[in-house]
């Protein structure tokens, strides 16, 4: 992943990054796909139909979003649309066509993308071509000029553009009040209250102990790079009970810590997060989804008010509430002792009853905090002040 961003990043230096002045940006750029350059080069499609964008995620989601998108076309008409330059051509089709993706409906729906740019046809023959076309084929843009183009309505993910800080308060009445608290955002580690509930749903052994692998040693360098992470002094070949990596994934934030309990439940990564997800719906969440057990992924994302009722259910369980209070723990591993420490100290100073942070560049400051019957939520705020500031107010 780290190696695709590099090269998108790299590629950015020959990408032409248009400005635009007061004009509609989502009829100007209908049909074009665009690549993010202040956002890690993420790419999205102007759909002509509606002129929203849609996000292509990787080159799976692009094919599988751009089929599911496609125009019906005759082999015949098709044949009027050039793939190079020079070919035989019909304006006609070609104007009514560009920026559209057409499925050979007289075939086995082969998959073409007609670049508005030059008129030509580009085969996507799988999700590896699609992401070829993404990267060959499109325009860079900024990220306050692709905000001006909205979001379609379907997909479950983050706009990536926000610029804001949104919240929610969730009162024992069940009353959800707040600011965007509908918006679609990044999680970051408040991803790691599902991954505790999906543990807590397999009866652990709170005192096994768990082989630490240097592969999960590893896994967040390979999620976000060099950037800093909230870890703990773990090592390959570590023997650590349980509850002691448990406290370190919800103290500490230990992204090492949560992978490693998540891959001790015995099932493939990919079903844990298929539970993950299960469990989501079953709390009647529609906008929250989740792709990794630690939040170190940008992709899983929710809203302030569906994050406030999963922290509502997490923090019922006092294995959760009580542990996530800690402000410092020890635990042991093959002899040696390591410290677990709670760096999140303003917090307390609001006395929760359950309390969890995260932080991404994407997800910026996040913060789910119980106290009472209440229940906080503060997603993408600029500095640990603006978001004790806003916890201020609602409490």
């Amino acid at each position: 992943m780290k190696k695709i961003i590099l090269f998108i990043e790299i590629t950015f230096l020959f990408l032409p990054t248009f400005c635009f002045a007061e004009r509609d940006l989502s009829q100007e750029l209908s049909g074009q796909i665009l690549l993010q350059v202040e956002s890690y080069g993420r790419a999205w499609y102007v759909y002509p139909e509606d002129n929203r964008r849609y996000y292509l995620k990787d080159g799976e989601t692009a094919y599988s979003i751009m089929r599911d998108l496609g125009l019906g076309i005759t082999n015949v008409d098709l044949a009027k649309i050039p793939e190079q330059k020079g070919d035989y051509s019909d304006l006609k089709i070609i104007n009514r066509v560009k920026g559209k993706i057409l499925l050979q409906v007289e075939e086995h729906g082969e998959a073409w993308y007609v670049n508005p740019s030059d008129g030509l046809r580009y085969y996507m023959k799988d999700g590896e071509a699609a992401y070829d076309i993404m990267r060959d084929l499109s325009l860079g843009i900024s990220s306050s000029n692709l905000a001006k183009i909205p979001m379609n309505d379907n997909q479950i993910f983050a706009d990536y553009t926000f610029n804001s800080v949104a919240y929610a308060k969730l009162d024992s009445g069940g009353e959800v009040s707040g600011s965007y608290i509908d918006e679609i955002l990044p999680l970051a580690s408040l991803t790691k209250l599902m991954t505790a509930l999906v543990l807590m749903d397999q009866n652990p052994n709170w005192y096994r102990e768990i082989a630490i692998t240097q592969e999960q040693i590893d896994y967040p360098k390979t999620m976000v790079g060099e950037d800093a992470t909230s870890e703990v002094d773990l090592k390959a070949g570590d023997k650590v009970a349980f509850i002691d990596l448990w406290t370190a994934m919800l103290v500490s934030s230990s992204n090492q810590s949560a992978l490693a309990l998540a891959d001790s439940a015995g099932l493939p990564r990919s079903e844990f997060i298929y539970l993950m997800n299960k469990k989501a719906k079953e709390l009647g969440l529609i906008k929250t989804k989740f792709f990794d057990v630690t939040g170190l992924d940008a992709h899983n994302v929710s809203t302030p008010r569906e994050m406030a009722i999963l922290a509502k259910t997490a923090f019922s369980y006092s294995k959760i509430a009580d542990t996530s209070k800690l402000t410092d723990y020890v635990i042991s591993a093959n002899g040696r002792n390591i410290k677990v420490v709670n760096r999140n100290y303003s917090l307390f100073d609001f006395n929760p009853d359950g309390v969890k942070t995260g932080f991404l560049i994407e997800a910026q400051r996040n913060v789910t905090l119980k106290r009472g019957e209440d229940i906080i939520v503060v997603m993408h705020a600029l500095s640990s002040r603006q978001r004790n500031d806003i916890i201020a107010k609602l409490l």
